[in-house]
């Protein structure tokens, strides 16, 4: 490969950019509003790290160039469009037509926490300061940007905020069926794409202002880009890799150990074909692999002193439940529960999948180190670092498992048309009605995706209501955020028990709110054991984050000596304590 007159500029110029631009200059030029001077020598060494990017990015050009001298496999022609393909892309179409609404449809329900964080944190500062801040592993920086600009053509509302979510989740509809159709076939893709279409869980993240549907996204068609590529060898295909791979980390550090599955099945198959004529061999490690990580470094270099400097607010490893595996895989179960509207149907929906992995293992075997490598590493790694593992952190492989149950489903039918004797036409009815069964299953549970995924709003309205202008409202935990910043209530709130008794002390009747148990009993159990005993349950305002739920508790002074008061437990709290056990 010739280095062009174009090619020799651009690297010139990203090498003169990282060795003569002044680092004051870039964050000057990124935040030239005034800055905090503890925030400076951050901002500073990133810019250096920055610029050193540039530099290696140039140097990656020029080797690139100079001495790639592979030759891509030749294509095989029987692959280009047909009549088959033409009549795909009429049944896609009316499919992602039915998608998109499903996703836009009451996309501005309540915001839960996590969305919260990132409308009040983030989507007030303009761009240049948005790819220079990281204090919070909150930050998801492709969609924060994407939302953003969002905010710029939309106005700023929930619906806005969720707007990308929706038309990734749209998108990875359609990278399931290219990737479906490089893996199993036409027929099973748009099944497959069709419970995607009417999956709970996907229409839930598809309106979830949050990375994880983006990952979802690129986890597809990076997976799709590494299986193309490793068979055509093309340069342009592992450089789509790398830009898949760097926005989904981007997006995401999850999308790091999808990255890591790709490489040691790189790996193998340089093993495995190592006494071939193979002159593609490097191609994926020079124009895939090795610009993956040196995009990643630039997108990230800016914030990379942030990161791992004292500002960082890391996230809460206090709560030991979070950390447990088998916590993990309870609520994936109850998950999958949810999605298939009952439990014998999610078992039937279990039962079908190992029939898949095992179909799969036998047809495919590449395909299955795609699904199972990134969660083994994922589960590996949150372990050791006793890391919370939140199920959304596995959402990525959602789309692979959905592939599973649908050729499980097939599989299924060609069984149940053996022991019959049933012709072949009967065989492909069998299972495309199983199939047609599981989607219509699935559909039936879609409506509860569209309540609030927590009910801050439903709650904030009803203490306004039924509260005397005397009383006090105190928060507690996850609801001091959103009733201070977002909605901006004037509330008390309060982290110590002593704080708590001081206020109660002064009025007749306190209300507290909290949400997510697990957190504050962990937290501030001090402060919930007082709740607990003293406090009585009013109301509970239902949402579909796991643990989500806002709790509305109301305590009244009573004429009654002090250790009356302090050791009865009101009826509704005991029945509230019995539920969650």
């Amino acid at each position: 490969m010739q280095i062009s007159r174009v090619g020799s500029g651009i690297i010139a110029f990203l090498i003169l950019m990282g060795l003569l631009v002044p680092s004051s200059w870039l964050i000057g030029f990124l935040r030239p509003t005034e800055v905090a001077e503890s925030l400076m020598p951050q901002l500073l060494l990133g810019a250096t790290l920055f610029k050193i990017g540039l530099v290696l990015i140039g140097l990656w050009l020029l080797l690139l160039q100079k001495y790639a001298k592979w030759r891509p496999t030749p294509k095989d022609h029987s692959s280009l469009p047909n009549r088959r393909h033409a009549l795909m892309a009429a049944i896609v179409l009316p499919i992602l037509l039915v998608a998109l609404p499903l996703r836009l449809y009451r996309l501005d329900a309540g915001l839960w926490i996590d969305e919260i964080f990132t409308y009040v944190n983030y989507l007030g500062m303009p761009f240049g300061e948005i790819i220079t801040s990281y204090d919070s592993n909150n930050q998801h920086f492709f969609y924060t940007l994407l939302a953003r600009a969002s905010f710029q053509i939309f106005g700023e509302s929930s619906w806005s905020l969720r707007l990308p979510a929706a038309l990734f989740g749209t998108a990875s509809i359609w990278a399931l069926i290219l990737l479906g159709n490089e893996v199993r076939n036409t027929k099973e893709s748009l099944l497959a794409a069709a419970l995607m279409t009417f999956s709970y869980h996907h229409i839930w993240f598809s309106q979830n202002a949050r990375g994880y549907i983006v990952i979802l996204f690129f986890t597809i068609i990076s997976s799709l880009l590494l299986l193309r590529g490793l068979r055509e060898g093309r340069a342009y295909l592992w450089f789509l890799y790398a830009c898949a791979v760097a926005l989904g980390v981007y997006t995401h550090m999850t999308m790091l150990f999808v990255v890591s599955g790709h490489f040691i099945i790189y790996l193998k198959t340089l093993i495995d074909r190592r006494r071939e004529s193979w002159p593609e061999r490097w191609a994926g490690l020079l124009a895939g692999f090795v610009p993956a990580g040196l995009l990643t470094f630039q997108l990230y270099a800016l914030v990379l002193p942030q990161m791992f400097g004292p500002t960082m607010d890391a996230t809460d490893k206090t709560i030991p439940v979070w950390t447990n595996p088998l916590w993990t895989l309870g609520e994936l179960l109850k998950g999958l529960e949810i999605s298939f509207s009952g439990t014998a149907f999610a078992i039937a929906a279990l039962s079908v999948f190992g029939i898949g992995f095992w179909k799969f293992a036998r047809e495919k075997p590449v395909f299955l180190p795609l699904m199972v490598l990134p969660i083994l590493v994922c589960t590996v790694v949150a372990v050791s670092l006793r890391y919370s593992l939140w199920p959304r952190f596995f959402f990525f492989i959602f789309g692979f498992a959905v592939l599973v149950v649908i050729s499980g489903t097939m599989q299924l039918g060609q069984w149940a048309a053996m022991i019959f004797r049933l012709d072949t036409r009967a065989k492909n009815l069998v299972g495309n009605s199983l199939c047609a069964v599981l989607i219509v299953v699935s559909a039936a549970s879609i409506p509860p995706a569209y309540r609030p995924k927590q009910d801050f709003a439903g709650a904030l309205q009803f203490v306004e209501k039924v509260r005397s202008a005397d009383d006090a409202v105190v928060t507690i935990g996850g609801t001091i955020f959103p009733y201070t910043r977002l909605y901006k209530t004037g509330w008390e709130s309060t982290r110590s028990l002593e704080r708590l008794n001081m206020i109660r002390s002064n009025v007749r009747r306190t209300w507290l709110l909290y949400t997510m148990p697990e957190h504050v009993n962990a937290k501030y159990p001090e402060i919930m054991n007082v709740v607990n005993r003293e406090f009585e349950v009013v109301k509970e305002f239902r949402g579909t984050v796991g643990g989500g739920n806002i709790f509305v508790c109301r305590f009244t002074k009573s004429d009654a000596p002090s250790d009356a008061v302090y050791s009865r437990q009101p009826r509704e709290v005991r029945s509230m304590e019995k539920r969650r056990s």
